[in-house]
């Protein structure tokens, strides 16, 4: 990602635990699953094996922005009025009052029990202006209708339709003030099929106005998925994977007590999933980096850091802090992160696979009009 990458803050109030949970409770009920719990879907790590899957199945293929994913959740009043929140990955909901998001062909009348799957992103115009946008990228449920069983080609159709389109209409007529007044610009995701991987890197990406860290190919046929999805699968280079830990110190002994002014040891912690924790290696970090956080007084214990991992002296290495967290990745993910550093793919054999990935996707598709020939 580019050294001047921001990310975005997620606007909004936040909610009251009372209510929240109340919230979390409508969310899960919308989408047909009881609990409390996030509801987003979780990509997978790129193998080898994923290369095959793409030979095999049809894909969507995006570029993974360097932002805040954020599920987009809208509910209504019996009087009318609207209500539009905002969900993190930690499950925090914040209300976002400016946002009116209406339905289509209807006057006055907005989204209800309708879920949008996207990301904020903070884009640096050419004049220098940071513009905060929400690309929309799938859609879980709309006016109470739960379509997660539907494959994406429909729920991408549908929230293009249903959701995106409708709200810039609206634009089109809004007063200026209440243009003024929305936190961020709403926009479609943009994707291709499997096979335009060279666009995506020749094109795409290049003209992108924010960080981007790989790519996010979905499957164009699954359902959406609630928690770990393998239908969707995150490239980035073998070089560039990181994983999520929480960080737990373990300070030098001094007279029999810990002396946190000098380096400590810095433990990587795995999370097996509630408030399970294990051991899992040791971050490395040179003393340049301790130092700045020491003289900053940065708070390290119990947060959640991204680090990457070194071939060279074969260890892991601070990327960034991840606040937008509570947990570190689960410990099945990390086996697949660390399964795809060392069972990785690189960009040039990606691009290699092109051919023969656009001859399967068109030999399926031959094969399906044959189908509906023969039906007729």
């Amino acid at each position: 990602m580019p050294a001047d990458s921001v990310i975005p803050d997620i606007p909004g109030v936040p909610v009251d635990p009372r209510m929240e949970n109340m919230l979390r409770e409508s969310i899960c009920q919308v989408v047909g699953v009881h609990g409390t719990r996030f509801i987003g879907a979780q990509p997978v790590s790129f193998t080898r094996n994923a290369l095959q899957e793409l030979h095999v199945e049809n894909y969507f293929v995006a570029e993974k922005s360097d932002g805040v994913r954020v599920l987009l959740y809208c509910l209504r009043h019996e009087n009318g009025q609207q209500q539009v929140f905002l969900v993190d990955r930690k499950n925090k909901f914040k209300y976002v009052p400016q946002l009116r998001f209406p339905v289509a062909n209807e006057r006055n009348v907005f989204h209800h029990q309708t879920i949008v799957d996207g990301e904020l992103v903070m884009d640096r115009e050419p004049d220098g202006r940071l513009v905060m946008r929400y690309l929309a990228f799938d859609l879980l449920a709309y006016n109470g209708i739960n379509v997660i069983s539907k494959p994406l080609t429909s729920r991408f159709g549908r929230l293009q339709t249903e959701f995106v389109n409708p709200y810039n209409e609206m634009l089109k007529v809004a007063n200026p003030e209440f243009i003024k007044s929305q936190p961020f610009i709403v926009t479609m995701k943009e994707m291709t099929k499997s096979y335009g991987i060279e666009m995506m890197f020749r094109e795409i990406i290049p003209k992108l106005k924010h960080g981007n860290d790989g790519l996010i190919f979905t499957s164009s046929v699954a359902p959406y998925v609630l928690s770990t999805n393998t239908k969707m699968l995150k490239w980035k280079p073998p070089s560039e994977n990181t994983v999520d830990f929480k960080l737990a110190l373990q300070a030098p002994i001094l007279n029999g007590v810990p002396d946190y002014k000098q380096k400590p040891q810095f433990i990587l912690l795995e999370w097996q999933g509630g408030q399970q924790y294990t051991p899992f290696g040791q971050m490395v970090v040179d003393d340049a980096l301790w130092e700045q956080w020491k003289s900053t007084s940065t708070q390290l214990q119990n947060r959640v850091v991204e680090v990457t991992y070194s071939p060279n002296d074969q260890s892991w290495r601070f990327f960034r802090f991840r606040d937008d967290k509570e947990h570190g990745n689960h410990s099945s993910v990390v086996r697949k992160v660390v399964e795809s550093i060392r069972d990785g793919v690189e960009a040039d054999e990606l691009l290699h696979a092109q051919g023969s990935i656009k001859a399967a996707w068109k030999q399926r598709e031959a094969a399906e009009e044959e189908k509906r020939r023969q039906q007729r």
